[in-house]
């Protein structure tokens, strides 16, 4: 098995498909940009008409499409019309007059209805798509605050159960101490066994507190980072399970805000959980480090895999 976390932001596309949004919102930039893609069609079918007399509309469809898309159903609506006078003026025998008749109009209105209809069409689409990328930009940025939330009442409780369950039960165990001390002085072998066993439990469930609040949120993360927290993990992992984790290419100083590298921290903790249900392995290679601005985990086993199907479900 072979897990790759690779966190880097790289948006460039993203980031210019907004800006040009933000740059079309002016009314009159929206607007020249259907005049500038008519145009464009306008220019490159006249190039070609000259050539070899292909069909005129194709390129002026285009520049409809195009600025249905980035500038609304406005400025495709006036490129349609543009492109209906140019296609009937300039490529429509009797070239460059209208002369008005019901062949021509019939051909211009078609075109019209065609190019509105693509327009209204394009338009829903590109409306559907923002709200279906606005929806999932919402998603991820509530499943980012319940995860932040997740933590923050990790932490709170982890150290709750540290200090309040913690304290109460090592005043416990000093209390049954004082009892069992009393009882050796009194010779009471039954009462002494008795609490001997006691204090034996006692210090069970100090143990396992200590693992339980570790176990929602690992001091040495927030103490002393992501490196040493793997480092952790990874040595109680083999502690408990007896499986051998070999720590490779380690970087010791991760430049990473809390947040990712509680993230990091998790996908570690289960991909390891995985591993001891599922794998069958005998040794976990792991690896941490940095390239070129990026941060990559690396977790390999030697166990069984999964099958490509297995995968979607």
């Amino acid at each position: 098995m072979l897990i790759r976390i690779l966190v880097w932001r790289c948006a460039l596309t993203y980031n210019a498909r907004v800006n040009m949004n933000r740059y079309l919102r002016n009314v009159y930039v929206r607007y020249l940009f259907a005049l500038l893609s008519v145009g464009l069609a306008f220019a490159g079918t006249l190039f070609v008409w000259h050539l070899v007399r292909p069909p005129v509309a194709p390129l002026f469809l285009a520049a409809i499409v195009i600025t249905s898309w980035f500038a609304g159903r406005g400025p495709a609506v006036v490129a349609t019309l543009l492109s209906g006078f140019l296609i009937d003026y300039f490529f429509i025998s009797p070239i460059y007059q209208l002369s008005g008749s019901f062949d021509d109009v019939s051909r211009v209105l078609v075109f019209t209805i065609e190019g509105v209809t693509l327009g209204f069409l394009v338009v829903s689409r590109r409306r559907i798509s923002d709200e279906v990328r606005e929806s999932r930009e919402q998603l991820r940025a509530l499943s980012t605050h319940l995860q932040s939330v997740i933590e923050q009442e990790r932490t709170r409780i982890a150290r709750e159960i540290h200090d309040e369950l913690g304290r109460e039960l090592t005043s416990l165990k000093f209390d049954v101490s004082w009892l069992r001390d009393r009882a050796i002085k009194s010779n009471d072998e039954t009462d002494r066994e008795k609490l001997t066993i006691m204090l034996r439990d006692i210090d069970a469930a100090i143990g396992s507190v200590r693992r339980i609040a570790t176990e929602l949120r690992p001091p040495v993360l927030d103490a002393l980072g992501l490196t040493a927290a793997i480092e952790w993990q990874a040595k109680d992992f083999e502690n408990r399970t007896g499986i051998r984790c070999q720590l490779n290419r380690m970087e010791e100083d991760v430049p990473i805000d809390a947040d990712a590298a509680t993230t990091l921290f998790r996908i570690f903790q289960e991909s390891l959980t995985n591993v001891a249900r599922h794998a069958a392995a005998s040794e976990v290679r792991v690896a941490l480090e940095r390239n070129d601005g990026r941060v990559s985990l690396k977790i390999e086993d030697n166990g069984k895999g999964i099958r490509p199907g297995a995968i979607q479900r």
